[in-house]
């Protein structure tokens, strides 16, 4: 910590421009003109301004009267006695539990116009200090940058605590403040019965249309009502229609919206045996389950307006196959869960009759290829490019050249070439079929990549072909309706086909007659 005189003269010099250059005292020569008595006295005007210090500053930017802080210091019980041990020394140990924190920085404390200072610091008296308090708090900077204020200028002990408590009891920063952090989410306990728990809310309008929205907390069952009105008799009308195929719920979760705290709702629900339960108002999270059924339902009725389909239609179809499908996070299909049972698709009348050895086949199948690299495909190959510009966020394309194995360059529509990264690519379905002649022997493979018919010089497939390996040959569903075209001598492999999904076990040996595969 400087001294107060060190600090004097770097004040007064701080005006003149010099050099500091270093004299030994046996070549420092006395002035003796100075020092020669004179014979008359006379009146000598002092050009010297006044000596400013950090005091001085201190006073002006708190807007304080440094003889009022130093009247307030000599009458103050505990400064009266810090300021008498910094004019006269101080004691050995100190004892008093109050003059701690003076007593550890006694050799940094110093008098400056009957005021004490702890470096540039100012010792404000208690009878000051709320008076400071509100000066540092003036401009509400907050708890970091009023603290921060506070040490550039005055000290006492305990100032930190008291800006702090300052600014938490501010009515000003208290209305003006920022939302609080996020809590961790809270998830809702999972009920064990099916339609225990249903959770409501509205969607619209969109297209035109609003939507009830109905949501089962256990089988995350859907179900959706496109309504005329939001009025609370409406409302029990769809319900009611509801629990006549599905039952009474336990519990039913919703906002506070007008036609859910109607009394017409209420005595419904009291009637029923059901209990509602409100979430938070403004806070949407808190009924997460409708709020996510909504925001998957505005997705599929904006496809649908983009495609210029029937929105009933493809809320009707959503809901059939989403209900069939496995959810996330029960790990079973809400029709399973709710009914027992998948429902029925147009997606089971492909279904093969073998369907469980078939299923177990591909699931083996799609695990050997997990964690394969992505491929969009190869030049020429039709593609989908995401596009930040006005309009649709995906375009077709085609794929021009490939810049390495993330990069490519992209042609659009309308001939432009745009770099596009894999990320920024999907595959675009096409019928194309290639074909690779290399040597003697031809391979064809089609759209299904499900199967594989090799010749070799116009010779007859079912001939046997020669190689150290004895290759197998890969029999489709055709192979075995005509088991004539199969030679006795050719080992064959049976896959299922994409037109029959069969599945036919390895024949190790030729086969003895015809049809037996």
């Amino acid at each position: 910590m400087v001294a107060s005189r060190m600090q004097r003269w770097a004040i007064i010099l701080s005006a003149y421009s010099f050099n500091i250059e270093y004299v030994r005292t046996d070549q420092n020569g006395a002035d003796g003109f100075s020092r020669l008595p004179l014979a008359l006295k006379s009146q000598i005007t002092s050009l010297a301004q006044p000596v400013q210090t950090h005091l001085h500053f201190v006073q002006q930017s708190l807007l304080l009267d440094y003889n009022e802080i130093k009247h307030k210091t000599l009458r103050d019980a505990e400064l009266s006695k810090i300021l008498s041990y910094v004019r006269d020394g101080w004691p050995d140990e100190c004892d008093l539990r109050n003059l701690k924190p003076y007593f550890n920085r006694r050799n940094e404390l110093y008098e400056e116009l009957g005021c004490i200072m702890w470096g540039h610091r100012l010792v404000v008296p208690e009878a000051c200090r709320n008076k400071v308090i509100l000066m540092l708090h003036e401009p509400h900077m907050g708890i970091v940058k009023s603290k921060a204020l506070a040490r550039s200028y005055v000290w006492w002990p305990g100032v930190d605590e008291a800006v702090e408590h300052m600014c938490r009891a501010c009515e000003v920063c208290a209305t003006q403040a920022d939302a609080p952090s996020r809590q961790t989410p809270r998830m809702w306990p999972w009920p064990n019965r099916p339609w225990s728990r249903i959770h409501i809310d509205y969607m619209g309008p969109i297209g035109g249309r609003t939507y009830l929205v109905v949501v089962d907390a256990t089988s995350k069952w859907l179900e959706v009502f496109n309504v005329s009105s939001t009025t609370a008799v409406n409302l029990i009308d769809r319900l009611s229609e509801l629990f006549s195929r599905w039952g009474l719920p336990r519990q039913i979760v919703s906002d506070n919206g007008t036609q859910f705290a109607s009394k017409e709702f209420q005595e419904f629900t009291q009637f029923n045996g059901i209990e509602h339960v409100f979430t938070a108002p403004y806070h949407p999270a808190s009924n997460g389950l409708a709020e996510n059924a909504v925001r998957l339902l505005k997705r599929v009725i904006k496809k649908a307006i983009f495609e210029k389909q029937n929105i009933d239609k493809a809320v009707w179809t959503f809901l059939m196959h989403y209900r069939n499908v496995e959810h996330s996070t029960t790990g079973e299909s809400p029709a399973m869960i709710l009914l027992g049972r998948r429902i029925r698709t147009r997606l089971d009348i492909i279904k093969p009759d073998r369907e469980n050895k078939v299923h177990r086949a591909q699931k083996r199948q799609a695990e050997s290829v997990r964690g394969a690299s992505r491929c969009i495909g190869g030049e020429g190959d039709e593609v989908w490019y995401r596009q930040y510009l006005k309009g649709e966020k995906w375009v077709p394309g085609r794929l021009v050249e490939s810049l390495g194995p993330s990069n490519y360059r992209v042609q659009g529509q309308s001939g432009e070439i745009v770099h596009k990264h894999i990320d920024q690519l999907r595959r675009r379905t096409g019928n194309r079929l290639s074909v690779a002649a290399s040597g003697p022997s031809i391979t064809e493979r089609s759209d299904t990549d499900s199967q594989t018919i090799s010749r070799e010089d116009g010779k007859e497939i079912g001939e046997r072909v020669q190689s150290e390996r004895s290759p197998e040959r890969v029999v489709t569903s055709r192979d075995v309706a005509s088991p004539a075209r199969l030679s006795r001598d050719t080992p064959v492999d049976v896959q299922p086909s994409a037109e029959s999904q069969v599945a036919l076990p390895q024949v190790s040996q030729p086969p003895q007659r015809a049809g037996g595969v």
